[in-house]
């Protein structure tokens, strides 16, 4: 069911334009683009052709699900696989040429059974646990791994080898990660054993470690305007829109949303806007690190409750900063207004800050490129039918109350 009061205006030409602003800056390193998770809310079909046509050399995904998805869509483009393969999906993974991620003998196994039925070879990427402590063969296991599966699998072709960083931002861990990563690609290069693709950066790493580049950079954050940058122009190619669809009038000492948690202090104006945690914007559970992460948020808890910070979610109407009131709900939040009461009508467009891999399937998702707006289908582009328009000023009265 599509929630046709709010959408997603997306612009693939800030994304083309990233694309290419990245590959510039990495000179003949390969790029691939990660398009995991939707393309991180934007979309995973559209994205993905977007940066195939602006010189993406791979494609990322989490999931066979979504490398099957956009091979259906005729995305021809090799098509990497992060998580690692369950024996049952051997065949289908060879079945639309996916490149496997693989850590261990059990999908070794799997691939090279389903390769030798089909007469082909299965292209794997190894992948190296240097510290994340998720995916990976563990480093001391690693060069054997890689030995083994050259010596005793003919179906098997080890393209790449990779690992992830925990913490790009600091130096210290990422260095350690990478000289254990340098040491196995050593290791294995002694032993004859070649790797042509080797890679180890995400968006981050990429703009703060230029040597780990390697023969290829993994780009999710930055071509999404998500990784801030002072070395490069990254535009941010989405914004977050909804509609006000009632305004109403709360008396002084009036309670708003579940709980019971705010009560107005003076006579207030309120925007309900069709927008809600199923939708994207979040609750702002917090999940402490530790106890300096703890401390932090209980301090900055205690500053809200004097004034002295502010803990609000926001949204933007006419350009003007609006408070949401109380807990967020699942498919609705409450918007102060009072102090643009006079200028803000039912129908105006509110521009709505959420996390954008976070956004439910449900809403709209319109694109822009070279001048023409579309939306996305199954398969293909169409010429937008979504309202992004305010009627507001032909729709000027308030509810009553």
């Amino acid at each position: 069911m599509i929630n046709a009061a709010s959408w997603v205006d997306i612009d693939l030409d800030a994304i083309s334009n990233n694309i290419k602003t990245i590959k510039e800056y990495i000179g003949n390193t390969r790029l691939l683009v990660v398009v995991k998770a939707n393309a991180y809310g934007h979309g995973i079909y559209p994205v993905a052709a977007c940066a195939v046509e602006s010189g993406a050399d791979f494609l990322g995904v989490s999931s066979l699900e979504e490398g099957i998805f956009l091979r259906q869509r005729g995305i021809k483009e090799p098509v990497l696989v992060f998580n690692t393969v369950l024996p049952e999906q051997a065949e289908d993974m060879l079945n639309y040429d996916l490149t496997a991620t693989v850590c261990s003998f059990d999908a070794v196994q799997a691939l090279n059974d389903a390769a030798m039925k089909m007469n082909k070879k299965a292209v794997v990427h190894v992948k190296v646990d240097t510290g994340f402590g998720r995916f990976g063969v563990l480093p001391e296991h690693a060069v054997e791994m890689v030995r083994l599966i050259i010596t005793n699998f003919e179906n098997i072709y080890i393209e790449g080898m990779y690992t992830h960083f925990s913490s790009a931002m600091n130096k210290n861990i990422t260095r350690k990660q990478f000289n254990v990563f340098l040491s196995i690609i050593e290791q294995l290069e002694s032993q004859g054993y070649k790797i042509p693709l080797k890679h180890v950066c995400n968006s981050a790493a990429t703009l703060n470690y230029p040597d780990m580049h390697l023969d290829m950079v993994r780009i999710g954050n930055l071509v999404y305007g998500l990784c801030p940058s002072k070395n490069l122009k990254i535009n941010n190619p989405a914004k977050i829109y909804s509609k006000i669809i009632l305004l109403k009038k709360l008396p002084k000492g009036h309670y708003v949303g579940y709980g019971s948690r705010f009560k107005t202090k003076r006579p207030t104006t309120i925007a309900i806007v069709p927008f809600g945690y199923y939708d994207g914007l979040e609750l702002l559970i917090f999940q402490p690190n530790g106890i300096w992460d703890s401390l932090k948020n209980f301090f900055k808890q205690l500053l809200a409750g004097f004034g002295i910070v502010s803990a609000t979610r926001k949204v933007k109407i006419n350009g003007i900063q609006c408070n949401i009131l109380g807990k967020i709900s699942m498919q609705n939040c409450v918007v102060d207004v009072t102090d643009i009461k006079d200028n803000v009508f039912v129908g105006d467009i509110v521009e709505v800050n959420a996390r954008r891999i976070n956004l439910s399937h449900s809403l709209s998702r319109i694109y822009r490129r070279a001048g023409q707006v579309f939306s996305e289908t199954d398969t293909a582009f169409t010429v937008s039918k979504v309202d992004t328009s305010s009627n507001a000023k032909q729709r000027r009265e308030t509810s009553i109350g």
